[in-house]
């Protein structure tokens, strides 16, 4: 069984989810009460079921109409039910008045994000250029929409979008990082490692030994990139050693990466993210058992954040040992909560024959 995609979207940082973070957050948007205040806290849960019933009494108590439907739409989102999300954003979007508030601006990006949810990325494109339109220095709309250009194979505008985005936040490597990759995907892999590159040069004086490493190590320069990470190897610095065990990874030496880990976890066995990089490890060196084992530990710290990752690796740790059983209940569980997941659809699939 050749499965290859426990290392799905970790090849680069994902920052496109820490720049989008605060729409979760709500960062601006009025404050929720009451029942909506208690839905919100079931979709953070990912209880989505539960807050949909739940704003059913924030509607009849007469709570505020926006917050409601922006909820709903979250809500809905969360079930991959894309049509209902965007009915909701409209609806919310629909009692705004002349003057845009932070709560439109919000909005606007998850409509933005449900339409790429539906593929549909020309209405993605138009909703990111509203918002670019009244607030053009929002460096996530241009960031996004540079994507969603690739997509639509709209290289030009996508690289002027990149190009901006950069231009208002230049020390922004993780940002950099994020659009060298997605040139990469794109198939732009030259015109991607020019943007590390030339950061590398511009920055050189102004990078840390270990800034310099992760440059290197997303350029796929795994020699000079280790000889950075082990000048600044910290061994009870958490970031240091992840990719310092990455490192080791590409360049094959599993053995030494995975006992990386467990040293660092000897000290802090608190830490999700080592157990999950370890459990990636042991997979790619063939222990299986090790494997399920590092992924069902971290899964069991709770709050980490990893949730849906150390899931969907556990289900895969599963089907590598041939307990398919097991496999399918931890898979239908795993949908019920993140039901638009593409690879887990796809993985359901290739359970269902077993």
């Amino acid at each position: 069984m050749n499965r290859t995609i426990y290392i799905r979207r970790i090849t680069y940082i994902s920052a496109v989810l820490v720049m989008a973070g605060l729409l979760i957050s709500g960062c601006g948007v009025p404050r929720t009460k009451g029942f909506t205040e208690t839905a919100m806290g079931e979709i953070e849960a990912l209880e989505y079921e539960n807050a949909l019933n739940t704003l059913a009494s924030a509607e009849e108590e007469g709570e505020n109409p926006a917050l409601i439907a922006r909820a709903r739409g979250i809500a809905h989102l969360g079930l991959a039910q894309y049509e209902e999300a965007e009915s909701e954003f409209m609806t919310a979007l629909s009692y705004s008045d002349w003057q845009v508030d932070d709560l439109d601006y919000d909005v606007n990006y998850y409509l933005a994000d449900t339409y790429e949810k539906m593929k549909n990325y020309d209405e993605a494109v138009k909703t990111y250029t509203d918002i670019l339109s009244l607030k053009g220095k929002e460096v996530t709309a241009l960031y996004r929409r540079g994507c969603d250009y690739l997509i639509l194979d709209k290289h030009e505008l996508a690289s002027a979008d990149f190009d901006k985005a950069l231009s208002l936040d230049p020390d922004n490597y993780d940002l950099r990082i994020e659009i060298a990759g997605r040139l990469s995907e794109a198939g732009y892999d030259e015109e991607g490692r020019s943007y590390l590159e030339q950061f590398l040069i511009e920055k050189e004086k102004k990078l840390s030994k270990f800034d310099k490493g992760r440059i290197y190590f997303y350029m796929e320069d795994y020699e000079n990139a280790k000889i950075y990470f082990e000048d600044a190897r910290d061994d009870d610095d958490q970031n240091t050693i992840l990719f310092l065990g990455k490192t080791y990874e590409m360049l094959g030496d599993y053995n030494y990466a995975t006992s990386t880990y467990q040293n660092y976890l000897t000290r802090h066995p608190e830490s999700a993210v080592i157990y999950n990089q370890l459990g990636l490890s042991r997979i790619k060196s063939g222990d299986y058992s090790g494997a399920r084992e590092a992924f069902y530990t971290a899964k069991n710290l709770g709050n980490t954040g990893l949730d849906q990752m150390l899931s969907f690796n556990e289900i895969v740790a599963n089907e590598y040992l041939g307990d398919f059983d097991q496999a399918k209940a931890l898979m239908s569980e795993y949908l019920r909560k993140y039901p638009d997941d593409p690879d887990a659809i796809r993985e359901n699939v290739f359970l269902s024959t077993r």
